[in-house]
C-alpha cells in the first residue's frame, strides 16, 4: 500500500484536476509527522483554495515511511510538495517545508516557477538548444540535472533534445547526464591503479574533446579532478597537478570538488593561504605585505554579525596594518585599526570572498587566521 501511494505522486492526473490547472501533491506523514500535518492543514484552507484561484488542485499521499520504489525520487524529505503540469510533468519539488508557511506564500512560490516554465516553453522548443536551455532553467527547481531529465519530470523534452543532436554537438546532453564528474573520476582511479597510463591519457584527453560550454562549474571541476586522478602519483608531473588543483579550488571552494582540492593541496604540502590553515612561509613575502585571502573567507562570513579578525603568527616579527573586504570586485571595508572589527549586514552575509591583506614583516612567519563572530550580546551595565 505504502509503495502504491508513493508512486501516485508520479501518476497520472486524476479526474479531478482541471484541464489547465496544475497540481500540488503534499507527501505527509499523519500522526507522526507534525510539521507536515500543519502544511496539510493549509493546503486544505479556504485561503489557499481563494489564493490558487483554480491554478492549483491539491492531492495528498499519506506516506507512512518504508523503502521508495526502484526510480524514486532520492531522499523523500516529508513535508514534501511536487508540483505537476497538465502533462505530467514535475516542474517543482519543495522539501522541508517550514510549517508555519502561508497560503499566500505557496502559491507565491509555486506562481513563480510556473510563469518561468510558461515563458521558456512558449519560445518554442524547435531546436536542441532550446530544449537544453528549457531544462537547464528547470533543474534548479526539482533537484539537479539528472533528476529533469527522467520519467515524471521533463524526459520527453529531453527526449527530443536528443533527436534533434543526436551526437551531441550542443553539449546538452552531456550537462544532463554526467552528475558531478564522479563517474570520470572514478574510471581515471581505475586507469592509474591498472597501470594502464596511456589508456587513461586517450579517456582524459577524448573527454576534454567533448563539447564543454553547458558543464557547470561543479562538472568542470569533476573534469579537471578525473585528470588529477590519473596523474597525482606521478613525480614529474607535480608542478602541473598543483597548478591544477589551485584552478579547481578557485572555480568554487564551497563545492564538492573544490574542497576535495584544498584537502589535497594541504596534504601535498602546498596550502595557498586560508581562512582554515592560515598562512604558511613565502605567503606574507616581506618586507612589505600585500597578500590576498580567498579560501574559507565567504564561509566564515556566512552570517550577519559583529566580528572580529586576528592575526596569530607562530613567531616572528609581523605588523598587519590594515585589511580589506571585498565581495567580487566591490569593497566593502578597509580596517585599519587593530583589533580588526567589523560589522556584517545581512545583504553581505556570505557575499564577501576576499580578505587583502597590508602590512610589514621582519621576518618570513607563518600563522593561523582567526575570524570570530560574536554571538552573545554583552551585558548592559558591563
Amino acid at each position: 500500500m505504502v509503495k502504491k501511494l508513493v508512486i501516485a505522486v508520479l501518476a497520472a492526473a486524476t479526474s479531478v484536476a482541471a484541464p489547465a490547472a496544475s497540481r500540488v501533491r503534499l507527501i505527509y506523514g499523519k500522526g507522526w509527522n507534525k510539521a507536515s500535518e500543519d502544511v496539510k492543514k493549509t493546503l486544505e484552507s479556504s485561503a489557499f483554495k481563494s489564493a490558487a484561484k483554480g491554478k492549483y488542485i491539491v492531492e495528498f499521499v499519506d506516506w507512512q515511511g518504508g523503502n521508495l520504489p526502484e526510480g524514486n525520487l532520492g531522499s523523500l524529505k516529508v513535508p514534501c510538495i511536487f508540483v505537476v503540469d497538465e502533462k505530467d510533468r514535475c516542474y517543482f519539488v519543495f522539501e522541508n517545508i517550514p510549517n508555519d508557511y502561508t497560503a499566500e506564500k505557496f502559491i507565491k512560490a509555486f506562481d513563480k516557477v510556473n510563469q518561468r516554465r510558461k515563458k521558456i516553453e512558449d519560445a518554442g522548443m524547435d531546436t536542441a538548444d532550446q530544449c537544453g536551455k528549457l531544462l537547464q532553467s528547470m533543474e534548479m527547481f526539482v533537484g539537479g540535472p539528472k533528476r529533469i531529465i527522467s520519467k515524471g519530470f521533463y524526459s520527453d523534452v529531453f527526449d527530443k533534445l536528443v533527436r534533434l543532436d543526436p551526437g551531441d554537438q550542443e553539449g546538452w546532453q552531456r550537462h544532463f547526464k554526467m552528475g558531478d564528474g564522479i563517474e570520470l573520476v572514478i574510471k581515471a582511479n581505475e586507469f592509474r591503479e591498472k597501470g594502464d597510463m596511456a589508456g587513461g591519457a586517450r579517456f582524459i584527453d577524448a573527454e576534454m574533446k567533448k563539447p564543454r560550454k553547458h558543464l557547470t562549474r561543479e562538472q568542470q571541476q569533476g573534469l579537471l579532478m578525473a585528470k588529477f586522478a590519473l596523474y597525482r602519483e606521478d613525480a614529474s608531473k607535480k608542478d602541473e597537478m598543483m597548478t591544477l588543483l589551485t584552478k579547481v579550488a578557485a572555480l568554487d571552494e564551497n563545492t564538492f570538488w573544490g574542497t576535495c582540492a584544498l584537502g589535497w593541496l594541504n596534504w601535498k604540502g602546498t596550502p595557498p593561504p586560508s581562512t582554515y590553515w592560515g598562512w604558511h612561509q613565502g605567503d606574507f613575502k616581506g618586507p612589505q605585505i600585500n597578500a590576498e585571502i580567498k579560501y574559507g573567507v565567504s564561509y566564515a562570513f556566512r552570517r550577519a554579525g559583529e566580528y572580529t579578525i586576528d592575526f596569530e603568527p607562530d613567531g616572528g616579527n609581523i605588523n598587519i596594518q590594515s585589511v580589506g573586504l571585498y565581495a567580487g570586485d566591490e569593497e566593502i571595508a578597509v580596517l585599519r585599526k587593530q583589533p580588526f572589527t567589523f560589522k556584517l549586514e545581512r545583504a553581505y552575509a556570505g557575499k564577501i570572498d576576499k580578505l587583502v591583506v597590508k602590512g610589514t614583516t621582519g621576518s618570513d612567519t607563518s600563522g593561523k587566521i582567526k575570524i570570530h563572530r560574536q554571538v552573545l550580546r554583552p551585558r548592559k551595565g558591563k
